[in-house]
């Protein structure tokens, strides 16, 4: 029975009642140390018919990458095997329990699913949840009993375990699963968690008595003066009112130096008294208890191993553990209070620390234990040593393999300053900055690169200026540690810098030659530049062109002038030569190894602006099937992103849309802000496409806000676009116009979606009569047509010349019959249905009405198909007037995209209707699961509650309700 606690267990209980029903929850329990948080969660876990995983979060175990993961999974490891293939790898790995393939354990995002997948199928998820018709455990068949996860002092847990285990809580919907976390204010991994919290303050004073006359009931009454005292001194803080009076009735040792301590104070007082009950034990067991406080985490046979080492004996642990200084299990030990173990460490004279670590080194004599030895060797370590600095970097490569970031961080850091000599000093300090990089973590990242750049200068100062510094580094080295400080600055939001730094390195690396190492420097940066703007832009242009000086045959050379063509073009600069072919550059770029998604999405950007839309599509296609193959979450929604956008150039509406959806449910899943807003940029454009103006407008807001003060958004010029296709499509010329001519002359000018939309600005422009601004845009139409030489742009310059021809009529009907020939041989659906339309509408206008018939009714059905809904209006509204029959809408095609199957599909949810279209692939339910970040059971419960609505039973009749079949 807890004192004065029952909102706080009423609040919990719920979560757990919410559980047994199918409703999972997280919360966060808050407040300082000693409040009582431990006690709540003890309570919580005597409750009755619950499976209990329990983990507490050790400070010395807080940078060790998924140390808290295991501790709280490693009773149902065993499980493991039931899990994808993908997610029950990368947990293994990260684990150390199978191959530290980086390519999948170094995706945090896929050890977070895998921990929801796991925690679904303890609870019975998968058991209890019909494959076939996605129906609730309690139809067919029965659940295991709910799981309870507690995690107690999650402030001290790793960052990797913590940030997985809040992703999955974030995601438990129909699981049978209830997560709580207990820490202290101040831990951001928590507060930015979105999860519910409950702060536990101080008991009110009626109950503080009563835990006080707990306390006191065996030990007689204290006096009222030391009671009135404690009382007044604890605050409501439980830990106090147990700790600080002793057994006989007097103060505790330690309480006298309380004196009029204050409540933010208590923790560091309470600390004190601590160290005065230590300091009472014997000398051996003071000792032992000196020595537990190195080796907290390690378990009770290394330190009693550890102990003789010590100078003392394991039989000390007695003393210790009668005064409940520490509580010893058959395998473990801990300290009764954090605190405890902290007064300890603290109080505990620097020799003797040292000789602590030593001996637990010596202690930890396994294979398996090689990281932990070599972390207490160095712990003991005072001066330079070479061989601590190799065996802690290869313990930075294991951990990385691993996805432990944050653990190889600390370890090439550690390596770095053990480090005599300085060549492989600095190669440390680079490799500390690109996993704190890697980590997510700019400031650590920023300060390893200062001192990596110190050792540079260090090097320059004592003798040889560059020269020195060439000897130390070579031009590789150097290369990395410019793009470590520039990503740092990406990582802090600093665009500025990030690009000054950038581009500054690369312009150092090619004035003393090292020409190679600045051209990649230059493709690897170049999308910094890209977010900043046209100047940026045209500054690297110009540095790209030291890829004059590399040999033909270097695969920079191929890789650079393909990025420099594309970068010129998007400024409008007209091209005297051909440029190079993407497939080239790719295959360039992985003879060089560096063809990692991040480089390859970059160069698939950049295509389309030199017309090599279906090479960029067969890239992307290609990276996402890899990105999916090893489980890299973090990249399948920028990698659907890109996918889709090239589906929108190519006019399939209906496959950019599917990507696009997917690709926002990911990224904000995935908690990744910048891809948010690039998709919601083109989600904004699909919807303008097909008239829905509340949903583009919403897209348009969210794409349109910038990410940081010195970043702009990533989905800014894709908004735009789709504003002024919502009001052209729409009717509104004049509006459509206000939006478009922001991408003529703006910042985002050289984007990709500024180009695109010369059409849209010149149409705008000739139906508004800006005759001036038609013209000026048809001429950048030509140079760039005349630049890619690609049939679908010139059928776009022709498109113009017929806007252009107003008093013209044979010019202008021949350039649309003209425009409509090129789409026959590379076919852009939605531009070629929208040249039609404007070619029946001038037939019409010239009382050639018959002839009108043939592109319009041509028009409308591609616009049916594609789900173009206002610009098949106007194609329906062309129709009627060339006095022809004029269908109702949808009546002309019946397809997946606008039969019977739409209206089905628009009763659905955004995410009823993702799974119900993998779905109908056939997909399983795990599969839908890993796609889209959720757990099988969520898959199944969103497809019961869909069936219903689209009229089906089984999934076995989706695939012909969607034409997929």
């Amino acid at each position: 029975m807890l004192s004065g606690r029952d909102g706080e267990l009423r609040s919990l209980r719920g979560l757990l009642y919410d559980a047994r029903a199918g409703r999972g929850g997280a919360l966060t329990l808050v407040g300082e140390a000693g409040i009582g948080k431990s006690a709540l969660l003890d309570a919580l876990a005597r409750e009755d018919g619950v499976r209990v995983l329990r983990a507490t979060g050790f400070e010395p175990e807080s940078g060790l990458a998924y140390a808290g993961l295991h501790l709280l999974l490693h009773p149902v490891l065993g499980r493991l095997a039931a899990l994808p293939g993908p997610q029950r790898e990368a947990l293994k790995a990260a684990f150390g329990l199978g191959p530290a393939e980086a390519s999948a354990a170094g995706d945090r995002l896929l050890i977070g699913l895998a921990v929801l997948t796991l925690l679904s199928d303890l609870a019975g998820a998968e058991d209890g949840t019909d494959a076939e018709t996605g129906g609730t455990a309690g139809e067919a068949g029965e659940a295991g009993p709910p799981v309870l996860c507690l995690v107690d002092d999650a402030h001290w847990l790793d960052k990797p375990s913590l940030e997985a285990l809040v992703f999955a809580a974030r995601r438990l919907g129909a699981e049978r699963v209830a997560v709580v976390f207990a820490g202290r204010p101040g831990c951001a991994a928590l507060e930015q968690s979105g999860l519910a919290e409950l702060a536990v303050r101080g008991l009110a004073q009626d109950a503080a008595e009563e835990l006080l006359g707990q306390r006191r009931r065996d030990a007689g009454a204290l006096p009222d003066a030391a009671r009135a005292r404690i009382l007044a001194q604890a605050q409501g803080n439980p830990l106090a009112l147990l700790e600080l009076p002793a057994q006989d009735g007097t103060p505790r040792p330690g309480f006298e130096i309380l004196g009029d301590a204050l409540l933010p104070e208590l923790p560091q007082r309470l600390m004190e008294a601590f160290r005065t009950q230590v300091e009472a034990l014997p000398a051996q067991s003071l000792a032992l208890v000196q020595l537990a406080a190195a080796a907290d985490g390690l378990g009770l046979e290394v330190l009693l191993r550890a102990a003789p080492r010590f100078g003392t004996a394991p039989d000390a642990i007695g003393p210790a553990e009668r005064a409940g200084i520490l509580q010893v299990s058959q395998r473990t030990f801990t300290f009764r209070h954090p605190l405890l173990r902290t007064a300890v460490a603290s109080t505990t004279p620097v020799p003797l620390r040292l000789a602590a670590h030593r001996a637990l080194a010596a202690s930890l004599d396994g294979p398996e234990d090689a990281d932990l030895r070599i972390w207490h060797e160095s712990a003991a370590a005072t001066e330079p040593d070479e061989r601590l600095a190799a065996e802690l970097e290869r313990t930075a490569e294991r951990a990385a393999s691993r996805g432990g970031r944050q653990a190889a961080v600390a370890a090439y850091e550690r390596a770095a300053r053990l480090s005599p000599d300085a060549g492989a000093r600095l190669r440390r300090w680079v490799s500390a900055a690109e996993a704190a990089v890697e980590h997510g973590d700019g400031e650590r990242a920023q300060e390893c690169a200062r001192l990596a750049e110190t050792v540079l200068a260090e090097s320059a100062e004592s003798g040889g200026g560059p020269r020195k510094q060439s000897g130390v580094a070579d031009a590789g080295l150097r290369a990395r540690l410019v793009l470590a400080r520039a990503a740092a600055k990406f990582e802090l939001g600093d665009l500025r810098a990030a690009y000054q730094i950038a581009y500054s390195g690369a312009q150092e690396l090619g004035r003393v030659g090292d020409v190679r190492e600045a051209a990649w420097l230059l493709c690897q940066t170049v999308d910094v530049a890209w977010y900043l703007g046209d100047r940026e832009v045209e500054s690297y242009s110009a540095l790209f062109m030291t890829f004059s000086a590399l040999p033909a045959e270097d695969p920079a050379r191929t890789v650079g002038l393909f990025v420099e063509s594309a970068l010129l073009l998007s400024l409008r600069e007209p091209l005297d030569f051909l440029p190079y072919r993407l497939g080239d550059a790719v295959a360039k770029t992985r003879i060089a190894g560096l063809d990692d998604a991040p480089v390859m999405l970059t160069l698939g950007a950049l295509a389309p602006i030199l017309g090599q839309d279906e090479e960029a599509l067969e890239l992307f296609a290609d990276v996402l099937a890899d990105v999916r193959e090893h489980a890299r979450i973090a990249w399948v929604s920028p990698t659907l992103g890109a996918l889709g956008r090239i589906l929108a150039h190519l006019g399939r509406l209906p496959e950019a849309r599917n990507a696009a959806l997917e690709a926002s449910a990911l990224a904000e899943a995935a908690g990744q802000p910048q891809w948010q807003s690039q998709v919601s940029g083109l989600l904004a454009y699909l919807a303008a496409a097909a008239g829905e103006e509340e949903a583009c407008r919403g897209y348009a807001r969210q794409a349109m806000t910038d990410l940081a003060p010195t970043v702009m958004s990533l989905g800014e010029s894709w908004g735009r676009w789709a504003l002024g296709l919502l009001d052209l499509g729409l009717g509104r010329p004049a509006a459509a116009l206000e939006h478009l001519r922001v991408l003529e002359n703006g910042p985002a000018v050289h984007q990709l979606a500024a180009t695109r939309a010369l059409p849209d600005l010149l149409e705008a422009a000739v139906r508004t009569g800006d005759r001036a601004l038609a013209e000026r845009t048809q001429d950048r139409l030509v140079r760039w047509a005349g630049s890619i030489k690609q049939d679908a742009a010139d059928a776009l310059v022709l498109r113009g010349e017929a806007l252009l021809a107003e008093d013209d009529p044979a010019t202008a009907l021949g350039a649309f019959a003209a425009a409509v020939r090129l789409y026959e041989r590379r076919d852009f659906p939605f531009d070629r249905a929208r040249t039609q339309l404007l070619w029946g509408e001038r037939l019409r206008r010239e009382r050639r009405r018959t002839e009108a018939r043939v592109p319009l009714n041509a028009a409308l059905e591609t616009f049916e198909q594609i789900g173009a809904t206002p610009w098949a209006e106007r194609a329906r509204q062309e129709l009627a007037a060339s006095g022809g029959p004029a269908p109702a809408a949808g009546a002309t095609v019946v397809t997946p995209t606008n039969g019977p199957a739409a209206a089905a599909l628009a009763a659905l949810t955004s995410q009823e209707a993702q799974i119900v279209r993998l779905a109908a692939q056939g997909l399983s339910n795990r599969d839908i699961a890993a796609q889209l970040i959720l757990s099988p059971r969520t898959v199944g419960h969103h497809l019961y509650k869909a069936y219903p609505k689209l009229g089906v039973l089984s999934r076995g009749e989706l695939p012909a309700l969607l034409g997929t079949a």
